[in-house]
């Protein structure tokens, strides 16, 4: 059952002038009019469109059409039978119907939400975790730096604590005297702590606090001592950089940042994704470029030649192929060609080189795993 010319007031959603009009409720052609003060038809509403906002003045039913965003136009009735009526009829009153207008609104508030995010990620965190390292002092850094390496462990090994290092008394003191040689020169605010995990992958990387980490792959992998010596005096570089430190605050950053995002803002959730990152640590060119030239002024120093980084990342070449040579300048890495290039031309022909240790302090970190 319809009503005809029933008053109530129209908001057209372009001013905030208020309208006295009247409406019409046709139930057979299924259509709410509105009309002027004169009878002209000023709008109609199909009922399947029409939809009930809330009434925070207590001023009566206030309608909109659902093809319209609910912000613009809107009536308002008082009259007790023709809210009835419209009740009745309109049985979808108080379905929720978002427009293209307010998918619009939403889109835009995703878009920048996105952006404000990727901002903090890319750019803001960062910048801040660049300087902010700087200001960490040493031994709250060595504390890092161990919860760290407990994560670590909990990622790369389901043994218990201790147990997948490799600890072979022989090969752990060789490992160190080839550490202390690369140091000639340099003062660390902590002591650097030299590690073998038994691990199969081809790795190495450094940890807040002066911790070095050696995966059993890179050993197995390596043809010389010299090699090694190279790589380990590479990430001695991160390590007077403070590289390892600020990679571990931008992961932090990044990882509770995110997980405030998406919930699970957990200690463990971002400690076991700053293990990760540190892992698989990516710097920049330039911050890659200044760790192997310390490693070359480091081996220059302890009498080892410059070559045995050539010919590691020679070998890397042989073993696992180049991506940052395919990814081109996109990669953050060098391209290890171009690495090795640049290590081979700091060889100075005329000198003799030693050997970084002896033929028995080799083998025995070569059997640093064995049980």
């Amino acid at each position: 059952m319809g009503f005809t010319w029933v008053d109530a007031r129209y908001f057209d959603g372009l001013s905030a002038q208020r309208r006295q009009v009247f409406v019409s409720l046709d139930v057979e052609s299924q259509r709410l009019t509105i009309h002027d003060h004169l009878g002209a038809d000023l709008d109609i509403w199909p009922l399947e469109t029409l939809r009930q906002l809330r009434d925070d003045a207590g001023a009566g039913m206030v309608l909109c059409s659902g093809a319209v965003d609910p912000g613009e136009a809107r009536v308002i009735l008082a009259n007790a039978r023709a809210i009835a009526a419209i009740k009745a009829a309109c049985p979808n009153l108080t379905k929720a119907t978002v427009t293209p207008r307010t998918w619009g609104k939403i889109m835009a508030w995703v878009g920048a939400s996105t952006a404000a995010v990727a901002l903090m990620v890319f750019v803001i965190v960062p910048a801040l975790a660049g300087q902010l390292a700087v200001f960490i002092p040493p031994e709250r850094e060595a504390r890092v730096g161990s919860a760290v390496l407990r994560q670590i462990e909990r990622l790369l090994s389901d043994k218990d604590a201790g147990d997948w290092r490799c600890t072979n008394p022989k090969g752990q003191m060789a490992l160190e005297q080839m550490a202390q040689a690369l140091q000639q020169g340099q003062e660390f605010p902590y002591a650097i702590q030299v590690g073998v995990v038994d691990h199969k992958m081809i790795n190495a990387f450094a940890l807040p606090g002066g911790h070095i980490i050696v995966m059993r792959g890179l050993i197995e992998m390596a043809e010389t001592p010299e090699q090694l010596a190279a790589v380990m005096a590479h990430e001695l570089g991160h390590v007077a950089q403070k590289d390892p430190i600020e990679q571990a605050l931008r992961a932090a950053g990044t990882a509770g940042l995110l997980s405030l995002v998406l919930g699970d803002a957990t200690g463990g959730t971002v400690l076991a994704l700053v293990g990760e990152r540190l892992i698989t640590a990516k710097n920049s060119r330039d911050v890659e470029a200044r760790a192997d030239d310390f490693a070359l002024a480091q081996l220059a120093k302890a009498g080892v030649s410059p070559e045995a980084l050539a010919e590691f990342f020679e070998l890397l070449l042989q073993e696992m192929g180049d991506p940052a040579f395919d990814m081109g300048w996109i990669s953050s890495h060098p391209p290890s060609v171009a690495r090795a290039v640049h290590a081979r031309a700091a060889v100075q022909t005329a000198q003799n080189y030693n050997k970084s240790v002896s033929s028995e302090e080799w083998q025995a970190i070569q059997q640093i795993c064995a049980k």
